[in-house]
């Protein structure tokens, strides 16, 4: 049985900042990956880390609240976009 790559976990200080980000206390992060409230302070200061089923668990879970994080920033203004060649642009100004 060939076992899958395992789902990859980001540094300790930043999973702290993703759990504070959904607005969880540890104990709450705990409870929905079935581990004890000291069990992800260890994982948070990286004095341990997890293994096996519930490094799963806590990496997906990690994993969600940062692509939901990302899906809720606003994207950019992009140098060079619609305005970058209308005449009057700041951009053509500058050069003139």
């Amino acid at each position: 049985m060939t076992q899958s790559p395992p789902v990859p976990l980001p540094s300790p200080k930043e999973r702290r900042r993703l759990r504070e980000a959904k607005s969880l206390s540890q104990a709450d992060l705990a409870a929905k990956v079935g581990v004890t409230r000291e069990t992800v302070r260890s994982w948070e200061t990286g004095r341990t880390n997890p293994r096996g089923r519930k490094r799963e668990a806590y990496a997906k879970l990690l994993n969600a609240i940062a692509a939901e994080k990302t899906a809720e920033e606003p994207v950019p203004a992009v140098a060079g976009g619609p305005a970058a060649g209308r005449v009057g642009s700041p951009l053509l100004e500058r050069s003139r």
